[in-house]
């Protein structure tokens, strides 16, 4: 369909969109009309831009995208965000990112489709749902596993009322999942399952993470990784705890460098190490900042006295040899054509082996006729 060009003060035509059999249909949830409404006035959650969803929140190159699609004009045949009316306010579910790319360009107001709860399913059934199944407008970014795995483990979260006792079963998170659409093969359905059960009951361990995969858990609660901005004048990093290792002191010159470039202090965020026990996490947390801390002590105790002796340096330059390098070093091509030659005759042997031409042969009769073979020429030589 031919985009239409909208300015940022006009409003879309909601007689162009779509009929309303086509709308999206979903068990946790039923369409109820399409409402033209203020873009500002829309709640996205608590006054924070993060989709639940979402791994990693909205995606700021994704909402380039968008913004960009959007500045070229309209088109009719794709659906609006979805939102919820709880009370007076629209409650946002679905289009998370194409909300922020409107507000990007300053759009005054938007078309949305307001859906509501079916009966026996409650609000985060319904997000989880729409959130990680309905992407399906232009420059479309759909859910990945992860995003499927911290939703699910908040499903498990959100409807097990007991004290870790473990009423939620791996079949109860398979409905939820096959509730979802996806088109995930048996396999990934599996793993999907089992790593959400493992994450949301972790056993004498504690849930095991990567680095990426904590990054992502923390993005949607509003903690920031990577060096990234978090919004109220920190930057975020994540990292393993880990003492005597390499991350605190290599995350503590990024703090430096973050502070004296950009002014941002820094915000770290420790998760325990793969294997880690639920007994020992707290320790381990503890030890990695009393490290850093131990780094930021460093940095007072250097800071006075530079203070009290301004040419005081840390670091002293070794002093310059002025040792000429070769153009061309002298190599003993006859030693290595002799190493050569020797490994050479090596291979010979280990490839005229029983034991190499047993491991090769594809069948079993053949093999078991090399060994009788070999057997009885050992006897007949013995």
């Amino acid at each position: 369909m031919t985009k239409v060009y909208l300015g940022k003060c006009d409003a879309p035509d909601l007689s162009l969109l779509p009929t309303t059999e086509s709308r999206r249909k979903f068990r946790t949830g039923k369409y109820v009309e399409t409402v033209l409404e203020f873009v500002d006035r829309i709640d996205v959650g608590g006054g924070t831009e993060k989709n639940r969803a979402r791994a990693e929140g909205t995606d700021t190159d994704h909402a380039t995208a968008l913004y960009n699609e959007l500045c070229t004009g309209i088109r009719y045949d794709q659906l609006p965000p979805i939102v919820v009316k709880i009370g007076t306010s629209y409650c946002l579910i679905d289009g998370f990112t194409r909300v922020k790319a409107l507000k990007k360009r300053g759009q005054e107001r938007w078309c949305f489709d307001v859906y509501e709860i079916n009966e026996g399913f409650t609000l985060s059934e319904l997000r989880d749902e729409i959130g990680l199944g309905a992407n399906d407008h232009v420059v479309a970014k759909r859910a990945t596993k992860a995003d499927f795995i911290i939703s699910g483990i908040q499903w498990v979260k959100d409807n097990d009322s007991s004290e870790n006792q473990k009423t939620i079963s791996k079949k109860d998170i398979k409905k939820w999942l096959e509730g979802i659409p996806n088109s995930w093969s048996p396999a990934q359905k599996t793993d999907i399952i089992n790593k959400i059960f493992d994450k949301a009951y972790p056993d004498g361990s504690v849930a095991t993470f990567t680095e990426a995969e904590a990054a992502k858990y923390l993005e949607p609660l509003g903690y920031a990784s990577k060096g990234r901005d978090d919004g109220d004048g920190f930057v975020g990093r994540t990292f393993a705890a880990t003492v005597n290792a390499t991350h605190a002191p290599r995350n503590f010159c990024h703090a430096l460098e973050d502070f004296v470039k950009h002014g941002k202090r820094t915000r770290i965020n420790l998760f325990a190490p793969n294997g880690t026990k639920s007994k020992d996490v707290e320790k381990v947390i503890q030890s990695q900042k009393e490290e850093i801390e131990m780094w930021e002590d460093a940095l007072d105790e250097f800071y006075a006295v530079k203070k009290s002796f301004k040419d005081f340096k840390l670091i002293e330059f070794a002093t310059l040899l002025d040792i000429e390098i070769p153009d061309e070093v002298p190599v003993d091509v006859g030693d290595l054509n002799n190493k050569i030659t020797d490994i050479q005759h090596k291979v010979k042997q280990i490839t005229k082996s029983v034991a190499w031409e047993w491991y090769h042969l594809e069948k079993e009769d053949q093999k078991k006729m090399l060994i009788e073979g070999y057997a009885k020429f050992l006897l007949d030589n013995k």
